[in-house]
């Protein structure tokens, strides 16, 4: 080991990094380095710089790998073994189909799966029966749902009509009283106006009723007034009359 680290110093095996590379790896890299074009290495990394230990392959490089020196000899014997148990089994098969050819089995195979099939038809046709007459039945049982729509149809058309008449009757109506309302609304109006007039004539009246109430009232307290009057004077002329009479009885 001594001896290779020293002729592995010697050489520039072209990494930057080659003492990063553990001691033990660094043996097998130096002796892949000496099968030159064939090394794997140089198939891996092709001429890089740096080896980079720490860092994981990518898969390409690992097929590269798996695929060179030792491997790719061991890989084309796998692949020789394997071609070789396929051919022992097509052989096989071979014999088997020419085994059952002779013995007929074959032939009732085929003759079985025959019947299977024609069974299978028969089944086939009889569904296809069976589905005609359910088609049959449902394109019957669609008939009388579409005569029954229709029907249902000519029954909505009828109820329009009606209803277009009765809207018409309806809105004939309401123009109707529209008009008696606004009418109405005139002979309030007028009733409102006639009902003022009422109130002020009420109102003329109740002053007139009262200066005749005062008046009445003056006059029989011009009546009394007079009355009074009446009776002083009346009083007076009995005083005037024993006066007068006296006076002529003293004359005498």
């Amino acid at each position: 080991m001594p001896g290779i680290d020293k002729e592995i110093s010697r050489k520039n095996i072209g990494f930057l990094d080659v003492r990063d590379i553990n001691s033990e790896a660094l043996v097998e890299l130096f002796v892949d380095l000496r099968a030159g074009e064939q090394s794997i290495l140089r198939r891996v990394f092709g001429q890089a710089k740096r080896f980079q230990p720490d860092k994981p392959s990518t898969k390409a490089q690992a097929a590269v790998s798996l695929t060179s020196g030792r491997m790719e000899e061991y890989i084309q014997s796998e692949l020789a073994k394997l071609e070789a148990e396929n051919l022992s089994r097509l052989m096989a098969m071979e014999e088997i189909k020419s085994d059952l050819l002779d013995r007929g089995e074959i032939q009732r195979i085929w003759e079985s799966k025959m019947e299977v099939e024609k069974s299978r038809g028969l089944e086939v046709d009889s569904a296809y029966l069976d589905s005609i007459r359910d088609l049959k039945q449902e394109r019957i049982v669609q008939e009388n749902a579409r005569a029954e729509l229709l029907r249902q149809k000519a029954a909505l058309d009828c109820q329009k009509q009606l209803l277009s008449s009765l809207k018409e009757e309806v809105d004939e109506m309401s123009e109707k009283l529209a008009r008696e309302k606004f009418k109405h609304v005139d002979e309030q109006c007028d009733l409102s106006g006639t009902i003022h007039d009422l109130q002020v004539k009420h109102e003329v009246l109740l002053d007139k009723k009262s200066m005749l109430e005062a008046e009445i009232e003056a006059l029989r307290k011009l009546r009394s007034w007079v009355e009074d009057e009446a009776r002083r004077s009346q009083a007076r002329a009995k005083v005037l009359e024993e006066v007068e009479r006296r006076w002529k009885w003293e004359e005498q």
